[in-house]
């Protein structure tokens, strides 16, 4: 099967979240939201036509410049490969676009930027299959839409590490939670 390559310019829907694996092996994710807009010549006016929401997994350098970079709210231009992830039980199976990034940036249209080459340091590790799929399981309430927005950048989550409470961002109370509650929820 051949890969999709895609490009896409929309508005982050919500601060990325950027998770470091055990390995140290970094990853950011975030999710944009795109829809066509058009002139309905009957109105006069501008109409918002259908909204998609992607999942984007930006690895290694270009994830840690992401996470410094991007805000939710922003427009930008996002390309890379396209990916749809299955998940949810028999019967309920639910589909989520994801593009796995090559490039992300913001969409001059919109504003100006600025560009600063960061410092780097250190070398880059390769991810196992069972670390893949702990992020799958980890973000998969994005797609679900049922509670999003637990961790988001500049907090980083050490996946596969023991885990910690952390307070719930959209509870007004100050209860925390551990993953496995969070994931039950």
């Amino acid at each position: 099967m051949n890969d999709i390559y895609i490009t896409l310019t929309g508005n982050v829907a919500a601060e990325p979240r950027q998770y470091t694996f055990e390995d140290g092996l970094r990853v950011t994710s975030l999710r944009v939201l795109t829809s066509h807009r058009y002139f309905d010549k009957k109105t006069g006016q501008w109409t918002d036509g259908d909204r998609v929401c992607f999942t984007v997994r930006c690895w290694r350098a270009l994830g840690d410049n992401v996470a410094t970079s991007v805000r939710a709210g922003q427009p930008v231009v996002v390309s890379g490969r396209l990916r749809i992830r299955e998940f949810g039980p028999e019967g309920d199976r639910r589909f989520m676009p994801e593009i796995e990034a090559s490039a992300v940036g913001h969409d001059l249209r919109w504003g100006t930027g600025a560009f600063t080459k960061p410092e780097r340091g250190g070398g880059t590790t390769s991810m196992s299959k069972e670390m893949r799929d702990r992020l799958d399981e980890e973000t998969q309430d994005w797609a679900m839409a049922t509670r999003p927005g637990r961790a988001s950048s500049p907090n980083v989550r050490i996946l596969g590490a023991p885990d910690q409470e952390q307070p719930d961002l959209l509870d007004d109370d100050t209860e925390t939670h551990t993953t496995e509650e969070r994931a039950a929820a």
